[in-house]
């Protein structure tokens, strides 16, 4: 352990006077909360004066508060009761009366809506990365000191019962990790009111390694960024939001194809809803009107695609009010005039990334928002980038006379599988006719469970994981937990399309367990996607007739230096 990464690690927030005033009770405040305090005193004490942050209004709940309200449910066996009656059980109590007087003392410095998020102790790890396992939470402005503060209090509740919850307890069992302790971030939510509608102009995920790239132009210390309009959810699942080099941030994954860009483009962003108090997801085709009011520069993030031959082409927004939109014409965020006009950003973020990638002494993960006409780059967390086990490189064998019923180009990382039994495929076909999303997802679910014990490849369209099911097969990873490689197959005139989905939830778990993953472009150069073997090669029946189970011996070579990937069948000459 090198002396940065030792002296991250031993630091303690509580004997920084500036920083405990931020600190309600004794001891730990948990891994999220602990990473963003070293990250506001590195940056206090020695960051670069290039990089120029700024931090929301936050206060940090220990530890300690936890046990003392746990003190209060003496007597309840918590372990093995059904989620609702912990969560119903957590609400009935309350806090330590020593945290009310802090609650009410920050609600009255921030009027506005606020992010109530988990921070255990065992999120301060670089092993494991615990996103999406326990909860987070929005809050709406306004209403009395009383209202704001029960509702303040129940989110809170919330966030503790969640480290009960049956995702996060089979998380820790899974990885032997025992019990947590909670503690909780509580910070005024980055944005603005527009209307009726909170949210920041962009937001997202970065990090100061770029792991999969998508082309031989960038390198791994480049770092990379995914960002999206509007609340920084949408950046971390499985939906569109745009991926950028810190270092050649013009260089698109999906290429340069009008058609192709639309197809991968971010058209719906989320935001608060004052009037229904709760998180909403918007469309830019039916809010286009609405947003040029409140977004000077949204020209430089949205554009209007127009079909057309060769593939159609981008008409800048302003351009619906004169010519509106005809079938196939669709407004959608781009970002494609972004690297020009915010060149700064990139620069910001690489030397910020770069900066506490040096000060904690390893790779660094960060999520934020940035106002774009207020230059203003607000940091949400800075944590280590947990680190998995790498499975190592094994060189791609001669080809000759091998069956290669896959093979990949880009996004590419070192491992192999070899001698895999099973083969599951999503046919495309089916699976784009019939539209029984949830039969498929039941499925592949069931599968995985006759398969327990054996290894097996998914190849299926578009996004494994997706949250809509129009983009890909809408499966958990939890009901794929035998799986060994996941081969999205990317076929954009049916739009599906692969996507590099660093800081979503999904991405995380693939990468924790060491499951391979890599897209393949039907019909791109260097891609390989055997549709007469899928057609032909004998297969098993499953529970639904988009989902096939072929058995034999398969196996994975991944070259990250190449960028390269294949799946061969052993057994095929």
């Amino acid at each position: 352990m090198n002396d940065a990464r030792r002296a991250y690690f031993s630091w303690n927030p509580a004997g920084d006077s500036e920083l405990s005033s931020l600190i309600v009770g004794d001891g730990h405040v948990g891994g999220k909360g602990r990473s963003l305090l070293f990250a506001m005193r590195a940056l206090r004490d020695r960051g670069p004066e290039a990089v120029r942050i700024s931090f929301p209004p936050s206060i940090f709940i220990g530890v300690e508060v936890f046990w003392d309200f746990l003190s209060s449910l003496k007597g309840f066996e918590l372990r093995g009761m059904p989620f609702e009656a912990v969560q119903g059980l957590f609400l009935s109590r309350p806090l330590p009366k020593y945290a009310y007087k802090r609650l009410e003392a920050f609600l009255s410095d921030v009027n506005a809506p606020l992010v109530v998020r988990s921070s255990s102790l065992l999120e301060d790890s670089t092993e494991r990365s615990f996103v999406g396992k326990y909860l987070t939470t929005f809050l709406t402005d306004g209403g009395s000191m009383t209202s704001r503060l029960w509702k303040l209090e129940r989110a809170i509740k919330l966030v503790y019962a969640s480290t009960f919850s049956q995702a996060a307890e089979n998380y820790r069992s899974r990885h032997g990790l025992g019990d947590d302790a909670m503690g909780v971030v509580i910070m005024r939510m980055a944005g603005k009111w527009r209307g009726r509608y909170y949210y920041p102009t962009t937001a997202g995920v970065a990090y100061s390694r770029n792991y999969r790239r998508w082309s031989p132009r960038i390198k791994v210390e480049d770092g990379m960024v995914r960002l999206c309009f509007g609340l920084g959810t949408i950046s971390t699942r499985r939906g569109y939001a745009r991926t950028f080099s810190l270092t050649n941030p013009y260089l698109r994954p999906e290429g340069h194809d009008p058609f192709k860009i639309m197809r991968q483009a971010q058209e719906r962003f989320q935001a608060l809803d004052g009037m229904t108090k709760g998180i909403v997801t918007l469309d830019i085709k039916r809010m286009w009107r609405d947003l040029m009011r409140y977004h000077d520069d949204l020209g430089v993030l949205a554009q209007v695609y127009r079909p057309g031959s060769e593939g159609g082409y981008f008409d800048f927004l302003g351009s619906l009010l004169l010519d509106p939109p005809s079938p196939g014409t669709k407004p959608c965020f781009t970002f494609e005039d972004f690297p020009r006009r915010y060149r700064h950003f990139f620069e910001r973020m690489k030397g910020l990334l770069s900066f506490l990638e040096e000060a904690m002494g390893m790779a660094a993960y960060v999520e934020f928002a940035y106002e774009t006409e207020d230059d203003d780059l607000e940091l949400l967390e800075a944590r280590p980038l947990w680190e998995n086990k790498p499975m190592g490189g094994k060189k791609i064998p001669d080809l000759s006379g091998k069956r290669v019923i896959l093979k990949a180009n880009r996004m590419v990382t070192d491992g192999f599988v070899e001698g895999c039994p099973c083969l599951v495929y999503v046919d495309y076909r089916s699976y784009a006719a019939d539209k029984d999303y949830a039969g498929v997802v039941k499925a592949l679910g069931e599968l995985n469970k006759l398969l327990e014990g054996e290894r097996y490849i998914l190849v299926a369209p578009g996004r494994v994981g997706s949250s809509n099911p129009e983009l890909g097969v809408p499966v958990q990873y939890h009901e794929l937990t035998n799986c060994r490689c996941i081969v999205e197959v990317g076929l954009p005139k049916i739009g599906f399309m692969p996507e590099l989905s660093y800081g979503t939830h999904f991405f995380a778990d693939l990468e924790e367990e060491n499951v391979l993953y890599m897209p393949v472009f039907e019909g791109e150069a260097d891609n390989v996607f055997d549709q007469g073997w899928f057609e032909k090669a004998p297969h098993e029946a499953t529970l639904h007739p988009t989902v096939r189970l072929y058995r034999g011996s398969f196996s994975v070579y991944m070259d990250g230096e190449r960028n390269v990937g294949v799946v061969i069948d052993d057994l095929a000459g």
